[in-house]
């Protein structure tokens, strides 16, 4: 029986390419309800775990680390230069070049008056 393949559809990747063979996947264990909502609870609100810098700093460290997270200027300042200030007005001007004119047309589109497109309510 040369030249015959074998039952699983032989070949490289033979088991891949038969739609026939079936894997068998076991469910995950279960974690308990409490466990399951506090994982679905964290995962919706807090999803990048903000608080996990605070853990185990000193309390000075942890005021510093405040203050960065509502004002996120303290902690990229000192590494601000020129280069930096030349690629954000840039980035300013392109942002403007195009939503200036996407806003007038929106408004011609509603069949206001041009000038209420750059309004922002």
């Amino acid at each position: 029986m040369s030249g015959t393949n074998p039952p699983d559809g032989g070949g490289s990747g033979s088991i891949r390419n038969n739609p026939d063979v079936r894997q068998r996947v076991l469910a995950p264990p279960k974690a308990g309800l409490l466990k399951d909502f506090k994982s679905v609870v964290e995962e919706t609100f807090f999803h990048d775990a903000p608080l996990r810098d605070f853990k185990g700093q000193t309390p000075a460290k942890k005021t510093l680390l405040g203050i960065q997270a509502v004002f996120p200027i303290v902690g990229w300042a000192r590494e601000y230069n020129l280069r930096k200030l030349r690629g954000d007005v840039i980035a300013g001007l392109t942002i403007a070049s195009l939503c200036i004119p996407q806003d007038i047309g929106y408004a011609k589109l509603a069949n206001l008056d041009p000038k209420y497109g750059l309004c922002e309510f």
